[in-house]
């Protein structure tokens, strides 16, 4: 089960998790999005990361439960938590809602088989309510859960800590009033946008996958106890966007949970993440827990990629383009686009298209001549095109990577729409 993060991610889009999309690309109200700014690389105090936010009525369940907790914590990490009967009382009411969806419910089975113990609705409750909202102290900082870093955010100095929900951040940077539960009528100078940004910490390619982001900003947190706005900064802030709360704690208990030995890097829609994780100090709690994009699927560490065996050459034949998301039916209609730069002939007798899952195609003809074209359509019996993000190797007659290219789920979106490299 290797790829438990991306079977997570599915069951949560399945069901609460909305469509992470580019600012251009059109949404489906129906199923829910967010669209997610294209241009990150310009630096205006106003500018919006999350553009766009469609939440259907069917799933904002969960997204409403969560959001009345946000205002339970103290901000400050070195302040004590004491919270009302109502306010725990809130935390049951969404981890009851969380246990029984399709993400937790894929992270359960999962949990279950990798450590070979039955898990029960009851334990697997127990489990989450000991990770992300049971109290730990660390470093002198009596009170911290997971779910106050991660999801709410906090204090520390001029610094805000965690923070890591898309949710959060989008109502802070436009409609933070919601955040502010019982607090708003007695804390005077609370204004909806308390968000400035700084810039763009996005990573080479990062911006062609918007189920993440990673950026720079500063927060005006309130501190409900002193009734004072706290101007913090984010030097480097990272998330995932599209998630539920359950989605996104189905991620982080599968990746904590000492007995699953989970992996630390996950393939989410065509791109690689290091799920960077922290425990408390007797490792029963989440500390944090958040993505770092490392490059897309099946390249190295560097943004490389060897597809073949290992060996890469240069050569004058490179793929062009691409029809991923063929109108109907994929199979037998997908293709890939070949050619020649050459001034003269290249023998292809020997060479194969391959795929991230390295399944392969061979090339139907001896030789393409110089300036020429070569579409290959892929019979579904060899190399396929994922529409949820990938990349395409073309290796030549001794299974060297002769040239990679990559799309996005993004670039995918509409059907029948051929992809220019």
């Amino acid at each position: 089960m290797s790829d438990i993060y991306q079977k997570i991610w599915d069951a949560d889009q399945s069901e609460n998790g909305i469509s992470p999309i580019l600012d251009f690309e059109n949404g489906d109200p129906a199923v829910g999005f967010v669209k997610v700014n294209s241009k990150l690389d310009e630096t205006q105090p106003d500018l919006k990361v999350l553009t766009e936010v469609v939440i259907p009525e069917s799933k904002r369940r969960t997204y409403n439960l969560c959001r009345v907790l946000f205002d339970n914590y103290a901000l400050r990490e070195r302040d004590e938590e004491l919270d009302t009967p109502q306010e725990r009382e809130e935390v049951h009411d969404l981890v009851h809602a969380m246990v029984d969806t399709a993400p937790m419910q894929a992270a359960r089975d999962f949990v279950a088989q990798a450590s070979g113990t039955s898990i029960s609705r009851e334990r697997w409750y127990n489990t989450v309510m000991e990770m992300w909202f049971r109290r730990f102290s660390e470093g002198g900082d009596p009170h911290l859960t997971g779910f106050e870093h991660v999801v709410v955010g906090e204090q520390q100095g001029s610094v805000a800590q965690g923070y890591h929900f898309w949710y959060k951040y989008f109502l802070d940077d436009g409609f933070a009033r919601q955040v502010d539960g019982n607090h708003s009528g007695r804390f005077p100078g609370l204004k909806d946008d308390r968000i400035a940004y700084i810039g763009s910490k996005m990573k080479d390619k990062q911006e062609q996958f918007p189920e993440t982001v990673t950026i720079s900003y500063r927060w005006e947190a309130p501190d409900y106890e002193r009734k004072a706005l706290r101007p913090l900064t984010k030097s480097t802030g990272g998330f995932f966007v599209g998630c539920s709360v359950e989605g996104l704690l189905a991620l982080g208990t599968v990746r904590a949970h000492l007995g699953a030995i989970a992996p630390r890097q996950a393939t989410i829609n065509g791109a690689r993440y290091q799920l960077a994780l922290h425990h408390s100090p007797n490792k029963h709690h989440v500390r944090t827990f958040f993505p770092k994009f490392l490059g897309t699927a099946g390249s190295s560490g560097n943004g490389g990629g060897n597809g073949g065996n290992g060996n890469t050459v240069a050569s004058p034949i490179r793929i062009i383009a691409s029809l991923v998301n063929p109108e109907g039916h994929d199979p037998g209609h997908e293709s890939i686009t070949l050619i020649n730069t050459a001034n003269t002939p290249i023998s292809l007798a020997g060479w194969k298209l391959m795929d991230r899952n390295r399944r392969t195609t061979a090339i139907d003809i001896v030789e393409l001549t110089a300036g020429d074209t070569l579409r290959m359509k892929l019979d579904g019996n060899g190399a396929q095109l994922s529409n949820k993000g990938g990349e395409i190797h073309l290796l030549d007659s001794e299974g060297r990577t002769v040239h990679v290219v990559t799309y996005s789920k993004g670039q995918v979106k509409a059907q029948g729409q051929t992809i220019l490299f």
